[in-house]
C-alpha cells in the first residue's frame, strides 16, 4: 500500500541547521524516510526557509491524488523501493539519495520571491536554479510556455512541462511544483543527478506503461554535478535574488 501522509506522526528523522547558508533564510538539513519528509511542514514563517532533503531509503512518490493501481506493488517490495505520497499533484516520481537532489523552499508573502501568479512564481524559482547551474558549467533552458499536461505526465512527472524548469535538449532536469497557503509558498524542487528509468519502471505495472517506456526514457535527463556543489551554488543564487 501507498504510505499516507498520516502514517508517519512517530517516524523521527534527523535535523541540523546549516548555518551562514543564506543570508536572511533558515537552512536546514532534513534526513529521513521519504514519506515523512513530505509529512513535514513549516511552523514558522517568519524568515524564508531552505529545507535540503536527505533521504535514507528509495521511493517512487506518487501526486496527491495519483491512482496507485499503477504501482506494480510485488516488485516494489521486491526491489525493497517504498510507495510514497506528496502533496502536490502531477505523475510520479522516483527518489533516491543519490539520483535526485531534492530541496523545499518556504516563501512568505510578504518576501521579495513571492509572486501572486503561479505561473511567473515559478518562472522566478526557475530562474534562480538556472543562476546556479549556469555557474557550474550546465548549459540549460528554462521552459517558459504554458503548462504541458497529458496521461504520460499524469503517470511520471519528469514527462510534463511547466513554467520555470528547466531542460537539456528537450529534455527535463528540474522539476519544480508549488503548494500555496494563507502563509506562503512551498516550492519543491527536484534536479536529477542520476536518469536511469530503466531501474524504477518495472514498479509500474505492465498495462500502465505500455507503449511507454521509450517516451518516459526520452523524457529526461541528469547534470553529472556533486551535491555539495549543487547546494553551494544554489544558495549563492538564491543569496542574489
Amino acid at each position: 500500500m501507498v504510505q499516507r501522509l498520516e502514517d508517519v506522526g512517530q517516524v523521527k528523522i534527523a535535523e541540523k541547521l546549516l548555518p551562514g547558508g543564506v543570508p536572511g533564510w533558515v537552512v536546514s538539513d532534513k534526513a529521513g524516510n521519504v514519506q515523512k519528509l513530505h509529512s513535514l511542514m513549516n511552523q514558522d514563517w517568519t524568515l524564508p526557509s531552505l529545507w535540503v532533503m536527505s533521504p535514507t531509503n528509495s521511493c517512487l512518490v506518487l501526486g496527491s491524488s495519483q491512482d496507485d493501481s499503477c504501482i506494480n506493488y510485488q516488485h516494489a517490495k521486491k526491489a525493497e523501493v517504498a510507495i510514497a505520497r506528496r502533496r502536490t499533484g502531477g505523475g510520479a516520481v522516483f527518489v533516491d539519495s543519490q539520483a535526485l537532489f531534492w530541496v523545499d523552499l518556504f516563501v512568505p508573502r510578504t518576501h521579495r520571491l513571492w509572486e501572486d501568479d503561479i505561473g511567473v512564481a515559478s518562472m522566478g524559482m526557475g530562474g534562480v536554479w538556472k543562476k546556479a547551474l549556469d555557474s557550474l558549467g550546465v548549459d540549460c533552458q528554462m521552459y517558459d510556455k504554458p503548462f504541458i499536461k497529458d496521461s504520460l505526465s499524469e503517470l511520471v512527472c519528469f514527462a510534463g512541462r511547466a513554467p520555470g524548469e528547466l531542460l537539456i535538449h528537450g529534455r527535463k532536469i528540474l522539476g519544480i511544483s508549488q503548494r500555496r497557503m494563507k502563509e506562503g509558498v512551498r516550492f519543491q524542487c527536484a534536479l536529477t543527478l542520476g536518469w536511469e528509468p530503466e531501474e524504477w519502471l518495472n514498479l509500474f505495472t505492465a498495462e500502465s506503461v505500455r507503449n511507454l517506456q521509450s517516451e518516459i526514457c526520452d523524457a529526461g535527463t541528469c547534470v553529472f554535478l556533486d551535491r555539495n556543489d549543487v547546494l553551494s551554488s544554489f544558495m549563492k543564487a538564491l543569496t542574489l535574488s
